[in-house]
């Protein structure tokens, strides 16, 4: 999207310029953001942002005098979509098939700001009431477009990696309800049940309007019926029995108390035994998993399938077994069980995963050696996901982070990420990391998965 291009965008808006030396994309983004009421973040032409901690930014915040130095010549300029943008989204189509059968099926959305680059559009809407998340249209095994909202982001102006400018047709997004989108019947709208898995909000047939699971629960009308009111009756009532049978699993501060002490202690002997060890549990259980009483086994159910796309086989068993003994105030059961009932899952998860690969992928795995496996399957679930900061495909891995996630040295991971994964042409380097030395941020390597279907 060239600066000339943006919808409605009021110059004599820009907050002072002459108080600071701007770039010319920083009072573009200045421009965007106000004329679109969006939150808008620099990102490199590889989509990677230049600020950290985006997901925070609120539309003020991302108009500061030091958000908008971030910006130069090499800088994109992208919308934080969804909530943070007040419902502004986005449905990318890569592929012109998809975006023409969407707008042959919804005429009357065709007439909204559009941008475009390489290939496909994006088209773009300003949603009213509730919404979906991040998250994709898949048809089969394919992905169909995306529906680029809270969690993402989206690239509006700048120059793609290939070369050619954002365009844009200069109209305003349309106001519309998820209600009034259609698709075709054999796509599926998909969301992101939680770190590893997804599910079917809806298959909806082309002759009527898109109605999905939402993302928020504001009530759609204040018109209450007696099947409503009945509903509501019945719904306090199991409510009122949940909270008394609830009572005996209630916890004593004694116990909250003896808990805290004991994580302290077991994660302070950690660090210093296995800094390694230490880093991962703290990325990938501590942060993602609570620890309730009679939920041990439920731990184990949504962690082990979890765990086994994000590291090596060899870090899943010390990991869950940590969080045992981080909490093991709270659980009845002996650790001997715990880890019994790990091991079970994960024989259970290997065998499932490696038969819904299609056929010559799984013969492609079993020619790797087992580390390469380990490393192909983390690749793979990093390339799938479209909730992390870049679009399918697109994934960032440093050799210290190779090596961290399959329990190897640093050199090992980089052997294996531009050694044999990039040689066999399943990865391929995007833009080159920068190494983090005194005084200088390191940046991870941004790769695109190579093979075919995902």
């Amino acid at each position: 999207m060239r600066g000339r291009d943006l919808p409605h965008r009021s110059r004599s808006k820009r907050s002072n310029p002459s108080t600071v030396m701007l770039h010319l994309n920083a009072l573009i983004a200045q421009e965007i953001a106000e004329s679109l009421g969006a939150v808008v973040i620099p990102v490199s032409r590889c989509k990677k942002p230049l600020y950290r901690f985006w997901r925070r930014l609120n539309h003020a915040g991302c108009l500061t005098k030091e958000m908008l130095e971030l910006y130069s010549e090499e800088t994109n300029i992208a919308i934080v979509q969804g909530s943070p943008s007040a419902g502004l989204i986005s449905i990318d189509f890569d592929e012109p098939e998809a975006l023409n059968e969407f707008l042959t099926l919804n005429p009357g959305l065709r007439n909204t700001l559009t941008t475009s680059a390489a290939r496909g559009a994006n088209l773009w809407f300003k949603m009213q009431g509730d919404y979906p998340k991040l998250t994709r249209f898949k048809r089969g095994r394919s992905v169909w477009g995306e529906w680029r909202s809270t969690g993402g982001f989206t690239v509006i102006h700048g120059t793609h990696k290939k070369g050619m400018p954002y365009t844009s047709n200069e109209k305003t997004p349309l106001n519309i309800n998820i209600q009034d989108i259609v698709l075709p019947e054999d796509v599926i709208f998909k969301a992101s049940k939680g770190s590893d898995s997804s599910e079917h909000l809806n298959a909806t047939p082309a002759s009527t309007p898109l109605h999905t699971a939402l993302c928020t629960s504001a009530p759609l009308h204040n018109i209450e019926s007696s099947k409503d009111k009945s509903v509501k009756q019945i719904s306090n009532r199991k409510r009122k029995e949940t909270i008394i049978t609830d009572q005996s699993k209630l916890i004593s501060p004694a116990l909250i108390l003896g808990q805290i002490k004991n994580r302290e202690e077991t994660l302070e002997a950690l660090n210093k035994e296995n800094p390694t060890l230490h880093k991962l549990y703290l990325k990938f259980i501590d942060r993602g998993f609570t620890a309730m009483p009679h939920q041990r086994n439920a731990f184990l159910n949504e962690a082990i399938p979890f765990l086994y796309r994000a590291v090596g086989p060899t870090m899943i068993m010390p990991l869950v077994e940590i969080f045992y003994i981080v909490h093991r105030p709270i659980f009845r059961d002996p650790i001997s069980q715990h880890m019994k009932e790990a091991e079970a899952l994960i024989k259970g998860v290997s065998e499932t995963y490696f038969g819904s690969l299609p056929q010559d992928e799984q013969k492609l795995i079993l020619a790797l050696t087992e580390r390469e496996q380990w490393a192909y399957r983390i690749l793979r679930d990093l390339a799938m996901r479209v909730s992390d900061e870049s679009p399918e495909r697109i994934f960032f891995m440093s050799a210290d982070e190779m090596g961290m996630r399959l329990g190897i040295s640093s050199i090992q991971g980089y052997r294996i990420l531009k050694g044999k994964l990039t040689k066999l042409g399943i990865i391929e380097v995007v833009e080159n990391g920068i190494r983090r030395t005194r005084g200088q941020r390191g940046m991870a390597t941004t790769y695109i998965w190579k093979v075919a279907p995902l």
